[in-house]
């Protein structure tokens, strides 16, 4: 398989409803054999995607993380696919509990991203910035969440340095309002 990869990292273009980022949107490609690391963030950094914090409590207490990599998988059974650093403390602890929820956050709710973000932040402290609540089947949820999904764990797929978490929908729910947007490597919302 060969690889185009830019010769030099342009600005990204603006998607409609996002603020405009300048530069070039043509760049000349170089081929690549296989891309490093950083090449192949550049080349994601494309990719929008909306914000989520993923929560999960049980015996050894509650945890949560910032995620993009959170997509729907199927309607039938229902289930949503996440993807969690197989270092992330959240992930373990997400798998000793067997729950998790997925926190899909409003625009106005960056300063809630960040905080769950922090690996200098603890537990404790992160859910000290967001009003939560436990749903009767035990999901932990941000309040003010734009929509929210309880699931239990179905499986797990190892992904590279990354685990592969399907979770099967047990209770859902949204508001309206509009989504936060990760994409060029910074915190976008819609027009």
């Amino acid at each position: 398989m060969t690889w185009r990869v830019p010769t030099a990292l342009p600005p990204l273009p603006a998607l409609p409803g996002l603020a405009a980022l300048s530069g070039p949107a043509d760049t000349p490609t170089a081929v690549c054999p296989r891309p490093s690391a950083q090449e192949f963030r550049d080349v994601l950094a494309h990719l929008p995607a909306g914000v989520s914090v993923i929560t999960t409590d049980g015996p050894l207490g509650p945890a949560g993380m910032t995620a993009s990599a959170v997509c729907s998988l199927s309607m039938d059974p229902p289930l949503v696919l996440v993807c969690l650093a197989n270092r992330s403390r959240t992930l373990a602890r997400l798998l000793d509990h067997g729950t998790f929820a997925v926190n899909v956050l409003r625009q106005d709710q960056e300063h809630i991203a960040r905080k769950f973000a922090d690996p200098d932040t603890g537990g404790h402290n992160r859910f000290a910035a967001a009003a939560h609540r436990h749903e009767a089947d035990g999901a932990l949820i941000l309040d003010d969440a734009l929509a929210w999904l309880s699931c239990r764990v179905e499986e797990t797929h190892p992904g590279g340095d990354h685990m592969i978490v399907t979770g099967r929908i047990r209770a859902l729910g949204h508001t309206h309002s509009r989504p936060l947007i990760w994409y060029a490597r910074r915190f976008n919302s819609l027009a």
